[in-house]
């Protein structure tokens, strides 16, 4: 990823809008250069390889050309002495050039460092390269990947580009379509709080055949911090949930940026037509370690239930809607929605059990640790406490619980009719 030094950027004053700088066509053949320079240049030094790819890109604009250079270093990788053997050896050439306090010659002072190295350096360059081994300027290259292309290269800088503007975002609101599911996993994956609603029927969308069946979504993303003032705390975590979102369909994403404190906000916005961020890579299926491992200590199927990921999506009214961890359903019909509160920061945790408050018409188990089990205890669900992990042993009779109780019998803790909240279809 691009620091916030490495951004380039546009903005408008009358508009109040702001945009990441993209590389044209133009510019490709103009990357190509730099890039062979990485990969014909296995055994030299990172300062090196800088230093060649920055003349290399003699003819790209010169605000763009750090971050290039910034990509390839990351594509590239290096070699250095580890276990503090370089800063030992230093330690020693120091202690010898002490006991001959002042070395003025180059020659003496050369040969001092080849005592330490085997074979001696040949000059000075090479000395200070050898006795500094261990500071990334020195670091050697022993590799860089053949298949990364020019566009490749353009696709990373365009899509760092954007996650570096999102440095500054003080709050990101997503619009979606088929891929929400997807969204509140990589929400839950960036560690952001999320707010969804659903959307009103849009004028143009409902215009668009392909379009007016689709129920949208729209997702408000922030910190916990945000619930006291606005903050750009969550920066790195809007860049990161970026690098997913640009793996999906149907979205449109509007960010509040705030480039210095005290300024006016300025609107970011970014669509899945925009192409951004080909090639990237999703990130991992599950949202914590927690919800990986239930889905591989249980398997597909066990003991006549079968588990599905996020296949459920619940609307509690108003055009707020949750989606469950987990769903198991039985062979007789039964269908259970698992939801694990997570993220325990307070904010979080009373924003989470006042949205489940609001489930009905549905078989719910709520996961928590056992210090949130009072309060839980007050939803319309079974609560499943738990220490550091769930365990089998504790879920599966929860699972027949259900089963007991009858498809149609009301469970404990539950109120109202099973029209008092609805689900919504399934994607």
């Amino acid at each position: 990823m691009l620091t916030a030094a490495h951004r380039v950027y546009r903005w408008a004053r009358h508009t109040s809008s702001i945009s990441s700088d993209r590389l044209e066509d133009e510019a490709l053949p103009v990357l190509e250069p730099a890039l062979a320079v990485y990969r014909e240049g296995i055994g030299r030094t990172r300062g090196q390889l800088r230093n060649a790819a920055r003349r290399a890109l003699a003819d790209l604009r010169p605000d763009r050309v750090e971050p290039v250079v910034k990509l390839l270093d990351d594509a590239a990788t290096y070699e250095w002495p580890g276990g503090g053997q370089a800063a030992g050896r230093r330690v020693e050439v120091f202690e010898r050039a002490a006991a001959r306090h002042p070395v003025l010659d180059a020659a003496e002072a050369l040969a001092i460092v080849g005592e330490a190295f085997t074979p001696a350096p040949a000059d000075h360059g090479e000395a200070v390269g050898r006795l500094y081994a261990d500071y990334p300027e020195f670091h050697r290259l022993t590799g860089f990947p053949d298949n990364y292309t020019a566009q490749a290269l353009r696709a990373d800088y365009d899509l760092g580009q954007a996650q570096a503007l999102l440095y500054s975002a003080t709050r990101v609101t997503v619009e979606a379509g088929r891929d929400f599911k997807h969204i509140l996993r990589y929400a839950r994956l960036a560690r952001l709080l999320h707010r969804a609603e659903r959307m009103a029927p849009d004028a143009a969308r409902a215009a668009d055949a392909s379009t007016a069946a689709q129920t949208y979504y729209r997702f408000v993303l922030d910190g916990p911090s945000s619930v006291l003032r606005r903050t750009r705390a969550y920066g790195v975590d809007f860049a990161r949930f970026l690098a997913a979102l640009v793996r999906l369909s149907d979205w449109r994403l509007d960010a509040e940026i705030e480039l210095r404190r005290g300024w006016r906000s300025l609107h970011f916005t970014l669509a899945s037509t925009d192409g951004l961020g080909a090639g990237a890579t999703a990130p991992s299926e599950f949202d914590s370690t927690l919800e990986a491992a239930i889905a591989r200590k249980f398997g597909h199927e066990r003991a006549g239930w079968t588990l599905v990921r996020e296949g459920l999506v619940l609307d509690l009214g108003r055009g707020r809607v949750l989606v469950p961890d987990f769903v198991f359903r039985h062979r007789d019909g039964t269908e259970v929605a698992l939801e694990i509160v997570g993220y325990w920061t307070p904010e979080y945790v009373a924003d989470k059990l006042r949205r489940l408050a609001g489930v009905r018409g549905v078989h719910l188990l709520v996961a928590v640790p056992r210090s949130l089990a009072v309060r839980a205890g007050r939803l319309p669900a079974a609560v499943l406490p738990f220490r550091r992990r769930l365990l089998l042993r504790d879920l599966l009779p929860r699972l027949e619980g259900f089963r007991a109780a009858g498809s149609g019998a009301a469970r404990p803790g539950v109120t109202g009719s099973r029209s008092a909240r609805r689900r919504l279809p399934r994607p």
